[in-house]
């Protein structure tokens, strides 16, 4: 106990030391598991690791100018477009039941429905999507666009649910009695006061859907199959089918350079986010 009370004396005098220690097992994490993998596969992409994982001490745009191919971009709008079409389908099925779960239901009622929604999807996602292919088969939409939409919208649910619900949940509904009491209908209520105020959850759910959906992999490889290429599938056959990390390593850098920039665009446009 001596030593001990010195100790933390020290480190309470010597804020810098206290953050370190706080932060140091995450930022050593983060270090470890996910800024060397990244410059790792920068690294690939501009050519400066060889074959076999020797290194060459050369630097090439090469691989970024394969990248730049016709088919490559295809995929990529596919992607996007995909992406999009999820996150508008999410919403869309999404807010009604938002809107209820805060708004309208019981408050009794409340932690069971919301408990409700989530304990679905606490089983394996393989096993919902092997699920949702014998129930695509038997309606005969397997391997097929709409197959994918279908999935992407029901894996993703969840997560354009949960930050509107948040969002809703808060809205002061008093706000809501004074649009009644001058006179607003219900739909102008509606698009003139919660609409807006629920922006925040909008934008987090549309960011948690959007930019997972963009490169998924597996629900477009088991309810699409070949007729449905996204930049998560080229990807992955770059990488394991043809053991091409250098044009795999582009494409992903790629990927992550187009997301973060519409993430900044996004999120300067719509403001605050509510997660």
């Amino acid at each position: 106990m001596g030593m001990a009370e010195p100790l933390i004396d020290f480190i309470r005098e010597h804020r810098s030391l206290t953050i370190l220690l706080i932060l140091g097992p995450a930022l050593i994490y983060l270090a470890i598991y996910f800024f060397a993998p990244f410059l790792t596969t920068i690294l690939y992409s501009i050519g400066f690791i060889g074959r076999r994982g020797v290194i060459t001490w050369k630097v090439t745009i090469e691989f970024y100018r394969q990248a730049f191919r016709g088919v490559y971009l295809k995929v990529f709008y596919n992607s996007i477009v995909l992406a999009a079409i999820t996150t508008l389908g999410t919403l869309v099925m999404s807010y009604p039941l938002a809107y209820y779960l805060a708004l309208k239901a019981p408050k009794k009622w409340k932690n069971t429905l919301v408990i409700g929604i989530i304990v679905p999807y606490w089983v394996s996602f393989l096993l919902r999507t092997y699920a949702l292919m014998n129930i695509l088969t038997m309606l005969g939409q397997m391997f097929t666009y709409e197959a994918v939409v279908i999935g992407m919208v029901y894996d993703y649910l969840p997560f354009m649910i949960l930050p509107l619900y948040a969002s809703l949940e808060k809205l002061d509904k008093s706000l809501l009695e004074a649009s009644y009491t001058l006179g607003a209908s219900p739909l102008k209520t509606f698009l003139k006061v919660t609409l807006p105020l629920s922006k925040p959850g909008i934008a987090s759910g549309t960011i948690l859907v959007f930019v997972p959906a963009i490169g998924e992999f597996v629900v477009p490889v088991m309810l699409g199959g070949a007729s449905v290429p996204t930049i998560g599938v080229i990807t992955w056959n770059l990488f394991l089918k043809f053991h091409n990390w250098w044009r795999g390593a582009a494409l992903s850098i790629l990927y992550i350079a187009v997301v973060l920039a519409a993430l900044i665009i996004y999120v300067k446009k719509v403001g605050e986010l509510e997660i």
